[in-house]
């Protein structure tokens, strides 16, 4: 036999002793317990039911515990341990959880409650544990609260989470003032949200933050028509936070809005207009499903709103990203302006 055949043998042979990744809890002592996954149903049946492996712990969130059967002296028995023996979590990012976040992608924040809720019902008695997804699920539930504008369940949600800060999260608190902050821009309290913003912006190292703080105040700045300002503060999502996806078409949308705003007689020969549409035929091709591709479609004259969608087919088609896609212009690169 050749050596290539014998590599392919002997990689088959390690690959198939390897164990399956998956969802397990690391107790105190670091006994480790491989766990079914409540989120995998069988769909073959009516009602759907979760797909249980007897030999895998299953954790019930209402009673704080899991088990599992196992066999010892030939004899079936049931382990039980506390969560809050748990030390750490080994879990892939819950497939609910990518969607809702899809779903508030796509101005569906009534879908992604629906799928949001489960995961932070299950994580809630495990939340403070490394590994959890209960914070990051609770920040999606927070955007679709936001996103449907019901500050009284915002408000309600709020509440409970800061009952629930100890201060071991420390994520938590800067996440309740950054949804504080967005309900009091809603009130039309501008000034008081530019100036704790711009207060805030320096003290965040997260790029998911700090990109949130920019939309918040460039939304008060562009409401109090510092269209300038508020043109700045926007465009320093893509340029600086580009990586933060989900909060580009927003910026982009406020960032053409702001470049209306400063199209003046005085200004018109720097073609402000012209420089709003691109920004908004961007939108359109490039974040085809998104809530902000629509409000852009709406702002957008019939032809270039044409073009937009023909940009976006041949995106779609060809499967690459056309040249003048978002990105600001030399002449308009964002200044230090925004967060002053």
């Amino acid at each position: 036999m050749r050596p290539f055949p014998r590599l392919l043998l002997a990689a088959a042979a390690l690959g198939a002793t390897l164990p399956a990744f998956g969802q397990a809890l690391i107790f105190k002592g670091g006994e480790r317990w491989e766990v079914n996954d409540p989120f995998k149903v069988d769909t073959t049946v009516i009602p759907p039911k979760p797909i249980i492996d007897k030999k895998k712990g299953t954790i019930s969130s209402l009673k704080g515990t899991v088990e599992r059967t196992t066999i010892q002296d030939g004899t079936e028995m049931i382990m039980t341990r506390k969560l809050a023996e748990v030390e750490t979590i080994i879990w892939p990012l819950p497939e609910r959880l990518t969607e809702a976040q899809n779903n508030v992608a796509r101005g569906e924040p009534g879908k992604a409650l629906d799928n949001i809720e489960p995961i932070i019902k299950f994580f809630e008695p495990i939340k403070k544990v490394p590994g959890s997804w209960w914070l990051k699920a609770s920040i999606v539930k927070l955007d679709a609260l936001d996103r449907l504008e019901n500050d009284a369940a915002l408000s309600s949600f709020l509440d409970n989470l800061e009952r629930a800060d100890d201060g071991s999260i420390a994520e938590l608190a800067t996440k309740i003032k950054l949804a504080r902050l967005m309900q009091r821009a809603r009130r039309g309290e501008h000034d008081a949200v530019i100036s704790e913003s711009t207060n805030l912006i320096p003290q965040m190292d997260d790029p998911d933050l700090q990109a949130r703080l920019h939309l918040v105040k460039g939304a008060s700045l562009l409401a109090t028509k510092k269209y300038e300002a508020a043109m700045n503060t926007y465009l320093r999502v893509p340029v600086f936070f580009g990586s933060q996806q989900e909060h580009v078409p927003k910026a982009l949308l406020g960032a053409a809005r702001s470049f209306r705003g400063m199209d003046t007689p005085a200004t018109r020969e720097q073609k402000l207009e012209e420089v709003s549409n691109r920004y908004l035929r961007d939108i359109v091709a490039t974040y085809p499903t998104s809530k902000e591709a629509e409000e852009a479609k709406k702002l957008l004259p019939k032809e270039d709103r044409l073009k937009a969608e023909e940009a976006q087919r041949k995106i779609q088609d060809a499967a690459v990203i056309p040249e003048g896609t978002a990105k600001p212009a030399a002449n308009n690169t964002p200044s230090d302006e925004g967060n002053k």
